[in-house]
């Protein structure tokens, strides 16, 4: 029979062993974990997301998604907008930092902001988190810089389709009139006279071979806005005078359940934007085209 003598020293040593290990195993982990905690990726339910909510004295608002940390714009959904306890709150009663759980169809145009124009569902799980206000104020900043009274409204072509929500941006007017007070204080008017529409190369927003809905959205609301088009076969047909230009056919514009100005666009068409401003009016081209 093995006589078995082991030394109690040599089991006080097994176990320091033992012990160095098991706190080695924890540095390494804290070490390679965030030192704040996560956010979650995924809300329970269809597509959500974790997001803070941003205003400005003026009202100008933005999103910041809390996971992957990108501003982006939404609609906020009449009628399902919730407070902590599940009630029905309205827009008014959001503060700067609230917050939020955003539930909507995942489609966010990859613009800057992005967009995220399919949001049907919010609710609220925090209110006015300074510490989300900090870190993430300056997209205010950046992004709602106080505008040139001289500087005229910009257009942005949106549609949603199979794939995803894009944004064309219309970058200049093609012609307006705009009036507006220096830094002197004194009243300035200026006025351009562009080409017409079919006499440039307008920005095309997407190739459709049938009827698609696409909405006008403008940096600051226009009073009224009037929208023209013609076949794109007449681009370029009048080079030299717009006297043999024939009228453009009036498309109608109605504003949707989210507030926005919506129109349906026919693939092979060349459109015109008229709006008007208190300030003055400012005309925008753009066309739609047709597979090839």
């Amino acid at each position: 029979m093995r006589n078995n003598n082991t030394s109690p020293i040599v089991y006080i040593g097994v176990l320091l062993v033992t012990l160095v290990i098991l706190a080695a195993a924890n540095m390494l982990k804290s070490h390679f974990s965030s030192e704040e905690p996560q956010e979650e990726t995924q809300i329970r339910g269809d597509y959500a997301l974790k997001a803070v909510y941003l205003e400005k004295e003026n009202g100008n608002n933005i999103f910041v998604n809390l996971t992957d940390e990108y501003p982006f714009t939404g609609n906020i959904p009449e009628g399902e907008l919730y407070d902590e306890n599940g009630e029905k709150i309205t827009q008014e009663e959001l503060n700067s930092g609230d917050v939020l759980n955003i539930w909507g169809n995942g489609i966010i145009a990859e613009s800057y902001p992005a967009q995220y124009n399919g949001i049907t569902k919010m609710e609220r799980t925090q209110q006015s988190s300074q510490e989300y206000i900090d870190r993430y104020g300056h997209y205010l900043e950046e992004l709602f810089v106080e505008k040139d009274p001289a500087e005229r409204p910009y257009l942005n072509v949106c549609y949603t389709d199979e794939l995803a929500a894009a944004t064309v941006m219309i970058p200049e007017p093609l012609s307006y009139t705009w009036t507006y007070t220096d830094e002197n204080g004194e009243s300035r008017t200026v006025t351009t006279d562009a080409a017409h529409v079919l006499q440039t190369e307008p920005v095309e927003v997407k190739k459709i071979s049938e009827p698609m809905t696409m909405e006008l959205q403008f940096d600051e609301a226009p009073e009224r806005v009037e929208l023209l088009v013609w076949e794109d076969a007449l681009l370029g047909q009048y080079p030299d005078s717009t006297a043999q230009i024939p009228e453009g056919t009036e498309v109608e514009v109605t504003k949707n359940e989210k507030g926005n100005l919506e129109f349906t666009a026919r693939p092979g068409s060349v459109y015109l934007v008229q709006g008007q401003w208190e300030q003055g009016t400012a005309e925008y081209g753009f066309c739609v085209g047709m597979p090839q």
